[in-house]
């Protein structure tokens, strides 16, 4: 059996180098998307979502005051430190490739409190088809006033990004220059996608025309409101921490919208859910399970109106972890045995927490059933323990699928190593009937599908594609959605074609077919990117 190995491939090079090759070796174990430890130092990726951030607050401050305005000036001194650090042995660069951010030629990992921020700034830097921006340690506040002004004044549609760039030099504007967008190469001779990129996941043309702007929408919608989502968790549960007030009013908005998303494009939404990060655990485990919860309380058949209270529910069923100290949550090392008497009490404890905060008196039972049941297992052989008989309500069996789901697929501070979403499944069906509502089970593979939104799979092409959507035809369960990402020799192929795998020519064959699963977990290959 041939063996596999994931690494890095430079989004800058001409001849962009394989992601896959036929040896695997723990010396170049690094993949596109790992951890940003294996890729560059926690410092450097701190500040560079820094740098990112605080190029959005000037960009943004930039469109309401004059460059002179005081207003500018803690966003401009505080990125201009940061230049400064970042810049100081050789200058530093933000690359934009297909809607992905880079530091250098390092990918800078998305967690779901700075979505929305990215967000802002990959759509900036597309409207001018910029697809770098370079700072130099000699660039001062007035350069970074007059390029943020021209940034805002300057017309796209009527000026290119070379006029942006004559503008800098007129305006004698130092340590700041432009790139243009650059396509990856493919090597000479690999195939492009020519005589099959007809096929694609919504009927579009090989020119990208169709529902192309549509989906581009539904996705911009979704990925700010996962954001929105997890930015009310992570408020409402450092003010619960601190013993201050609590509005859920902004959080059951976001979960509104969501439900909305997802009756329109549930695949795009729970595409969300890979975006898996270890340091953010509980807030993206928490959005996570929300989502998951809603698609499968929907498929079960709830009521749309029922479906955002649910939600809810369920985007607070930890609740109770905000009374456990944060150096047990975030405890890289074995839990002691007072550790783990802390974590089983969190669903008990949620319940209580839950039952003195305002604004939830229309939902008691649902959260309560949340945070109290969702541990619990169908067969009761989780925690907490009960001495007086109990029946699992409908609420807290859907959250036990989606919570074991997500947990299990995540990676966390105490195990840094997920599981791959076709083994979470698997075993979670030898489980079935047992920890697991049968029936319910069934209804969550139709939601994330046999072989699960995110895997990596090799097609019978041998090029590499992630699953994006489930098939729609249950006979063909096997044969779902993917989103090609390789050529044949492993090589990255830009803006890869989306296929329907249940396609069959006119004799009836099937155009492409999955001729294996690969272990994304195991090579360190992070499929989110493809969603986030």
């Amino acid at each position: 059996m041939s063996h596999f190995k994931i690494k890095e491939a430079s989004v800058v090079n001409e001849q962009a180098q394989p992601i896959l090759t036929h040896e695997k070796s723990l010396s170049h174990k690094i993949a596109q998307g790992s951890e940003a430890g294996d890729i560059l130092d926690q410092q450097m990726i701190m500040l560079g979502i820094q740098l990112v951030t605080q190029l959005n607050v000037l960009i943004k401050t930039s469109r309401i005051y004059d460059r002179t305005n005081a207003a500018l000036d803690k966003p401009v001194d505080t990125m201009l430190t940061l230049i400064k650090t970042m810049a100081h042995d050789h200058p530093v660069t933000l690359r934009l490739q297909n809607d992905f951010l880079f530091l250098g030629e390092s990918h800078l990992k998305v967690t779901a409190q700075q979505m929305a921020v990215v967000t802002s700034i990959i759509d900036a830097l597309n409207v001018w088809k910029i697809g770098g921006v370079t700072f130099e340690s000699t660039a001062e506040s007035k350069d970074l006033r007059e390029f943020a002004a021209l940034f805002v004044t300057l017309d796209p549609e009527n000026k290119s990004i070379d006029d942006f760039q004559k503008e800098i030099t007129a305006r004698g504007i130092n340590g700041i220059t432009l790139e243009e967008q650059r396509q990856l190469h493919i090597k000479e001779g690999a195939e492009t996608g020519e005589h099959k990129g007809s096929r694609t996941a919504d009927g579009e043309g090989p020119d990208g025309t169709g529902n192309a702007d549509l989906r581009t929408q539904r996705k911009m919608s979704a990925k700010n409101g996962y954001a929105k989502v997890a930015g009310s968790v992570g408020t409402l549960t450092q003010s619960v921490r601190e013993g201050g007030t609590v509005s859920f009013k902004q959080a059951k908005r976001a979960i509104q919208n969501i439900v909305d998303l997802m009756m329109d494009d549930e695949a795009t939404v729970l595409g969300l859910t890979t975006l898996r990060c270890h340091d953010q655990y509980t807030h993206n485990h928490s959005v996570n399970v929300s989502l998951l919860s809603i698609a499968l309380a929907n498929r079960a058949g709830y009521p749309k109106g029922e479906l955002a209270d649910l939600g809810l529910a369920a985007l607070f069923h930890d609740m109770g972890k905000s009374t456990i100290s944060i150096d047990v949550l975030n405890k890289p090392g074995e839990f002691t045995d007072e550790d783990w008497v802390a974590m089983r009490n969190h669903p008990t404890e949620g319940v209580l927490t839950l039952s003195k905060l305002r604004g939830i008196t229309n939902l008691p039972g649902r959260m309560a059933a949340a945070s109290f049941e969702h541990h619990m297992n169908l067969d009761f052989s989780g925690y907490p323990k009960l001495s007086v008989p109990w029946t699992a309500s409908l609420t807290g069996r859907i959250l036990t699928i989606a919570d074991c789901y997500d947990a299990m697929t995540s990676s966390r501070v105490y195990r840094r190593e997920p599981m791959s979403p076709s083994k979470v499944l698997n075993m979670m069906f030898s489980k079935s009937g047992k920890a697991f509502d049968a029936v319910l089970l069934k209804l969550f593979v139709n939601c994330v599908g046999i072989i699960p939104i995110g895997s990596l799979v090799m097609l019978a092409t041998s090029e590499l594609a992630v699953v994006v959507k489930p098939a729609l035809d249950k006979v063909n369960a096997e044969r779902p959605f993917v989103k090609v990402i390789t050529d044949p020799q492993g090589n990255p192929v830009d803006q890869g074609r989306e296929i329907d795998l249940t396609e069959q020519d006119e004799a009836g064959s099937f155009l492409d077919s999955i001729v294996r699963l690969i272990d994304n977990t195991e090579y360190k290959f992070d499929t989110s990117r493809y969603f986030v």
